[in-house]
């Protein structure tokens, strides 16, 4: 806490904490969106490599006063990947809260715990208890499809009785309903002692959480419920990646038959990873970071690559979870498929067919110039009309129920 007496303004720390791609980042910039421009300050990050520190300063209008003070905050995220230590403990320092973005998913209980622990050492570095500072636990991405319940959650990840809320933060559902609980903590903390005192030990007042919402599905396929909120995302999103320009719309509306077309994609992904589950079929930490860093190419220098995320409305949590599925299916290609490599060979005459019925695509540019390009292109559309054969063969053995009432 810093007090400018001269302004009469105190101004709180609040950091976002937890494990990679929990979805810290998302919260902080739903809410540097959402905040009015007269009300908050640039986002500035701070570059580590594989990853960035982001904060801004902004003051909220309807939390009160601190004995006759204007309240400004100051919000932090920090890395989450585990060799990142050094810069959480250092943008801990001097923290009066903290909002712990935990990942809702049943295979991120270890990734939580282990965050969780981090948090409790890093601020007993500082002589802070963590069962004294007002503390919140985000549970985020409630609408994946392996969502832990709540009161799964609370049991086992919930080691020190805080204050919880639930969120899809990709949605912008949840994030400033977190921010302003968060913040109520601190400044009944503040309101409760003299500024500039020793950290009370009392901890943190309960808050009852909100009431959830009653969840509203469109499919189930096999055990799993996909629910409106998840399904409305992925539209967003693949509208978001496969636009041509970067001319999105903030929120784009699709029409019955486009969410039909897309609800098919989903479901044939949702099949894809049942089965890549049955089969031991994963997507190592390395083989995310290759399919990223070659997506990163088409960049010349970071600063490009956050510029096209801001266009296109997107996250870097929304390419990780391409980068994830473009993994899992090329590894569940190559084990169902056999004879693969000689299935997908390509010969001259398709790539000349490929490029005479595409010539629009290359600029005018000569056969030669782009050919490897265009045996790239061919080899995909094979891959794509195997993996096809696949979810047929995925389908047929599956149950699937669509409730259409629920797409509109």
């Amino acid at each position: 806490m810093q007090i400018n007496y001269a302004r009469k303004e105190i101004s709180c720390k609040l950091v976002y904490y937890g494990p990679g791609m929990s979805g810290k980042t998302t919260n902080l910039e739903i809410i540097h969106e959402k905040v009015p421009d007269q009300h908050k300050g640039e986002m500035t990050s701070i570059a580590t490599e594989g990853d960035r520190t982001l904060f801004f300063d902004f003051l909220p209008l309807d939390l009160g006063q601190v004995r006759g003070m204007t309240t400004k905050f100051q919000l932090y995220t920090v890395p989450g990947q585990v060799y990142y230590a050094s810069t959480r403990k250092l943008v801990l320092q001097g923290a009066d809260g903290v909002i712990f973005v935990a990942d809702s998913s049943a295979d991120k209980i270890e990734e939580n715990l282990e965050s969780l622990r981090d948090l409790q050492a890093n601020l007993a570095e500082y002589g802070v208890n963590i069962e004294q500072i007002p503390l919140v636990i985000q549970w985020n991405k409630r609408d994946l499809p392996n969502a832990l319940p709540v009161e799964e959650l609370e049991k086992k990840v919930n080691l020190f009785n805080a204050v919880t809320t639930e969120a899809v933060a990709a949605m912008g559902e949840g994030v400033l309903s977190t921010l302003k609980i968060a913040a109520g903590l601190i400044l009944d903390r503040l309101n409760a002692k003299e500024p500039g005192a020793a950290p009370s030990a009392a901890a943190p007042r309960p808050v009852k959480a909100e009431e959830p919402k009653k969840e509203i599905f469109v499919a189930r396929v096999n055990a799993d419920m996909i629910s409106k909120t998840y399904f409305n995302q992925y539209c967003q999103t693949q509208y978001r990646l496969s636009s041509r320009t970067d001319d999105v719309e903030d929120f784009k509306k699709f029409s019955v038959d486009e969410k039909k077309r897309l609800l098919e994609s989903l479901l044939n992904h949702a099949l894809l990873l049942q089965d890549a589950k049955k089969r031991g079929v994963a997507a190592t930490k390395e083989e995310i970071g290759k399919q990223l860093s070659v997506f990163a190419r088409r960049f010349t220098k970071k600063e490009e690559l956050d510029a096209y995320l801001v266009r296109r409305k997107l996250s870097m949590d929304n390419l990780t979870n391409e980068a994830t599925k473009n993994v899992i299916i090329a590894k569940m290609i190559s084990d169902v498929i056999p004879d693969l490599s000689d299935r997908v060979k390509i010969t001259e005459a398709e790539v000349k067919e490929y490029y005479a019925n595409h010539k629009d695509r290359f600029d005018g540019k000569p056969i030669g110039e782009v050919k490897d390009e265009l045996v790239a292109r061919v080899k995909a559309k094979r891959k794509k009309s195997l993996l096809d054969e696949f979810f047929q063969i995925l389908r047929e053995q599956a149950a699937i129920e669509v409730f259409e009432q629920n797409l509109s």
